[in-house]
């Protein structure tokens, strides 16, 4: 009878060993494929966006975690048979896990928001420590029945993985940085870069009702240049409009302060071309005494690229749109179409988010 008791007992044991494993495996495959779709930049809330633009020691979170993944993995199979590699993997766990407190840290003090991929690579990450740690436990406890011996042991292991868990914390914590060289390149901010009130300006170069909001929005962007960041996003609404941007991107990132008087030249332009060239567009800016630099394709790409994302990220689908946003109060105001779109409303916006 006690022999039958015991192999019940250590079936029942098996069967939980062998789910653990499939559940660790299946955790793995989720955190790999997560930090594969966040690398390639699926997720299109601001957040996301603005999480991107964090580096690790000057390389993307993503490729860490994609790195990470199938190491620790290869370690967890391999440390069936080879007590090193089990102990590299809860080592390798524990650096992760205070890492993604440092990630997390910066996500809710610094960008303020959660990027909803991050925190469930962090998730992941966590499900796996705890399965560990509790695979730890639970053999710490099969192997001694003192109680002494059995406390000593826990409280040993659980200093070094708390050790690990700090170097992990400080690594990442250290090494986590907002990398300059994408806002560099696209540096296409207006106004106060440095204020929390952020106006974003959608227009298609073709769309007639743009056209008639358009002094509006100059008044209203020379009466917030001081107080607000001032973002123009060119949305493609008309195919021609794609024409346009890499002229638009050039002004905004080497010609601030005529920016305006550039804007007006451009809008001229467009009623006597869908398709300028660099000698049109310079004839067109020679009175304002501006040479037309062009932009490298890879910039021009990024700055295609962030247009898209922020029209995403507020959901505009129509021109013109204007998204007055503070990223204090986290208030957003979004004012649609000619007749919403006056510089009374901007600048009312503008108070009404700061409160």
């Amino acid at each position: 009878m006690a022999a039958f008791i015991e192999r019940t007992v250590e079936k029942r044991e098996k069967t939980t060993e062998l789910k653990r494993r499939y559940l660790i495996r299946a955790v793995f495959l989720a955190g790999l494929v997560l930090s594969l779709i966040s690398q390639l930049d699926v997720c299109r809330t601001s957040a996301c966006s603005e999480t991107h633009k964090y580096v690790l020691f000057g390389l993307p979170f993503t490729l860490f975690g994609i790195a990470f993944f199938p190491t620790a993995w290869a370690s967890f199979e391999l440390g069936r048979t080879r007590a090193v590699f089990s102990s590299l993997f809860t080592i390798m766990i524990s650096v992760a896990s205070g890492a993604e407190m440092a990630f997390l840290w910066i996500q809710k003090y610094i960008i303020k928001d959660w990027c909803p991929i991050c925190v469930a690579i962090a998730a992941a990450v966590y499900v796996l420590a705890l399965l560990a740690y509790y695979a730890g436990a639970k053999d710490v406890l099969l192997k001694s029945k003192d109680r002494g011996e059995i406390a000593m042991i826990l409280f040993k292991k659980t200093s070094l993985i708390a050790v690990f868990v700090i170097i992990g914390f400080l690594l990442a914590f250290k090494g986590a940085q907002r990398s300059e060289a994408q806002d560099k390149a696209v540096n296409i901010f207006l106004g106060n870069e440095g204020s929390a009130q952020e106006l974003y300006i959608f227009t298609d170069w073709f769309c007639p009702a743009c056209r008639k909001a358009e002094p509006e929005i100059e008044r209203a962007v020379s009466a917030a240049g001081k107080r607000a960041k001032i973002i123009f996003i060119d949305v493609p609404i008309h195919p021609e409009t794609f024409n346009y941007i890499p002229y638009n991107l050039s002004f905004l990132m080497n010609e601030k302060k005529k920016y305006l008087e550039l804007r007006k030249a451009l809008e001229a332009l467009t009623l006597k071309s869908k398709e300028p060239g660099p000698e049109d567009v310079q004839k067109a800016i020679t009175p304002l005494n501006v040479t037309y630099k062009p932009l490298a394709f890879l910039t021009v790409n990024k700055g295609i690229k962030f247009n898209d994302e922020t029209a995403k990220a507020y959901g505009v689908k129509s021109t013109p749109t204007v998204v007055v946003n503070d990223a204090k109060t986290k208030k957003r105001i979004l004012l649609v179409g000619s007749k919403d779109i006056t510089e009374q409303n901007i600048l009312k916006a503008l108070d009404d988010v700061s409160q």
